[in-house]
């Protein structure tokens, strides 16, 4: 009782302090800030009021031909979309180059400073935007928000920008800088291409805003980095929106953009929801079709002998695969968030159940196949215990690494790292085709189980590298073929031991040396050490099922010898294989009946 006391008395003792400590910060906080706000808001205000295009601008302060080409794209089209706000992505090619000089500025730098960073010159990368849009106080125009995420080999940032549409002619200037630095609608306005853009973009901050800046970050919290102009018109296309977009660094010299002939593509978040939810009830049928398979094949493997034939480490790739599906499903749900958690959680509810069958699966298999290893009472299971978590943890960590740092950068070096993890992770068929090898059976496998459970795991890497228009976004591959060959390959390999033996594609001189249960009979002293007359009687009878044993017929089908010389009816002993690989008489190993 008095630890009791004890242990809730320090944690409302911690509880307390926290607050205390949390009030102090936010009082000072407010003692400090306060004061700060309002005079860097005052004088934010009245520089902001009396900016001009002719002396504030930046975007005159561009190239010649960059400013022609960010004309030339802002410059009203006949067919352009209105509505902007959604997911877009494309592609960008990157050249640096020098800027006009002009003292009044001071922000053109030939060398980068320190903690900056820009793509390399002529490289090429990839843009993934989204937009949200509200209205202003200005019918024609739309107040923009959102986020960009721009890499390439070497070359990662994620940027939040904010910007307007006009909906007369579908065009959009906005402004990008890196997550942690200080944005402003100032930036905004001196991004503007021309003096009746600059005037009506600084209007309409001014009359929505009131006065008042809506965010605000202390300048010494703010972190300094390459910031961005983006010039974007945006028009129609028949799965959506496609956009022009010409992207400029005003401080850090680099022009990024849109391959000739290519454009950004966009979807609308409401046809995104339908296209994530579509996938994850597709995900969702396919795991259940899944699990219900591998329920099916762990039936017909109920026996001691059954469950010997298959490939523990198979079933362990597999285990693994889907943890991996797990965690990347639970990421993605909790960062999308809103409808999604709804499809999402329930598709990840039935990837855990077919991971969980797996494991089930692969527990009891592993438990015929090395009993000792699950005994945590002596020192070689708890060995064993111990080697399956490491082995298990030194294959998800990397993989987990792997996956993310593909989603994330796409450089070469992920892009490398992803096709060896793949390659691998579906290798899961090639164990139970080498087990069939060594112990010559390939009749424990459904052929349903085989064929449907290769065509659920290749959903997932066809949809994402092989299907343009997949929800992230991965630009297709045709070597997403060559995974789909080898897969499939390896099941048609599993398919054909069934029926043509599991030594089928194997030359003669390679075969491993397996026992033969179509064996002449043994002699008296080989069999048993009872006396002569007793061993004539009983040589010649089944211990399965006590009838004689034709000895005379010159079909050695009739018969079965075992390795310790045990003679049996060939059909009766067929049968006890199906349930133990022991002889019944003298409990001896037996090794498996060869296909064929």
């Amino acid at each position: 009782m008095d630890r009791r006391v004890l242990t809730l008395g320090c944690a409302l003792a911690l509880f307390g302090l926290w607050l205390l400590v949390s009030a102090g910060d936010n009082w000072l906080d407010r003692s400090h800030s306060s004061p700060e706000r309002r005079a860097f808001e005052h004088r934010w205000w009245n520089a902001f009021r009396r900016m001009s295009y002719a002396h504030n601008s930046t975007f005159t302060l561009l190239p010649d031909n960059v400013q022609q080409s960010a004309a030339a794209l802002l410059k009203p089209g006949s067919e352009f979309h209105d509505s902007i706000a959604g997911l877009y992505h494309g592609q960008w090619n990157a050249v640096h180059f020098t800027p006009h000089h002009n003292d009044t500025i001071g922000q053109w730098n030939t060398t980068l400073p320190e903690g900056y960073e820009r793509p390399a010159n002529a490289s090429t990368g990839d843009l993934e935007m989204t937009l949200d849009a509200e209205p202003s106080i200005d019918d024609s125009v739309s107040l923009i928000s959102g986020d960009v995420h721009l890499r390439s080999g070497g070359f990662n940032t994620r940027l939040i920008l904010q910007g307007l549409h006009w909906h007369t002619n579908g065009t959009a200037v906005l402004h990008a800088v890196p997550e942690l630095s200080a944005q402003t609608t100032v930036d905004v306005v001196r991004a503007m291409s021309t003096s009746r853009a600059f005037d009506q973009a600084r209007g309409i901050y001014d009359e929505t805003l009131g006065g008042r800046l809506l965010s605000y970050t202390r300048p010494e919290e703010a972190l300094d980095g390459c910031s961005y102009h983006i010039y974007m018109h945006f028009g129609t296309a028949p799965s959506g929106v496609q956009a022009q977009a010409l992207t400029v660094s005003s401080n850090c010299n680099v022009l990024l953009a849109t391959p000739s002939g290519q454009h950004v593509s966009g979807v609308s978040h409401a046809r995104y929801r339908q296209k994530t939810t579509r996938y994850f009830r597709t995900g969702l049928a396919l795991m259940l079709a899944q699990a219900a398979l591998l329920f099916l094949q762990m039936r017909a493997t109920t026996t001691h002998a059954a469950m010997s034939m298959v490939s523990h480490h198979t079933l362990a790739m597999l285990a693994v695969l889907y943890t991996y599906i797990f965690i990347m499903h639970s990421i993605a749900c909790l960062a999308f968030g809103g409808i999604y958690l709804i499809f999402g959680f329930v598709t990840i509810a039935a990837y855990l159940l077919s991971m969980s069958l797996y494991l089930k699966y692969l527990i009891c298999v592993w438990k015929v196949q090395s009993p000792d290893a699950f005994d945590a009472l002596n020192a070689a299971g708890r060995r064993g215990l111990l080697t399956v978590y490491v082995k298990f943890y030194a294959v998800l960590i990397p993989g987990v690494y792997t996956i993310y740092t593909f989603i994330d950068t796409r450089s070469r070096l992920s892009q490398w790292l992803m096709a060896i993890l793949l390659t691998a992770m579906y290798s899961y068929w090639l164990p139970q085709i080498w087990l069939n090898v060594r112990r010559g059976v390939a009749r424990r496998l459904r052929i349903d189980y085989i064929v449907g459970s290769s065509i659920v795991h290749l959903f997932l890497p066809v949809y994402f590298f092989a299907c343009p228009e997949n929800i992230a976004f991965i630009r297709p591959t045709p070597l997403i073929w060559v995974l789909v060959a080898y897969n499939l390959s390896q099941a048609a390999v599993l398919v054909m031991q069934r029926f043509l033996g599991a030594l089928f594609f194997i030359p003669a001189v390679l075969r491993p040396d397996v026992y033969s249960y179509c064996a002449s009979l043994p002699s008296v002293d080989e069999e048993s050490c009872v006396g002569a007359d007793q061993q004539t009687e009983s040589m010649h009878k089944c211990p399965i099922c006590l009838m004689p044993v034709d000895a005379t017929s010159s079909s050695e089908s009739a018969h079965a010898v075992t390795p310790c010389h045990h003679v049996y009816h060939e059909t009766c002993l067929a049968y006890w294989m199906e349930i133990k690989l022991e002889c019944p008489v003298c409990r001896a190993a037996l090794p498996p009946r060869v296909d064929g």
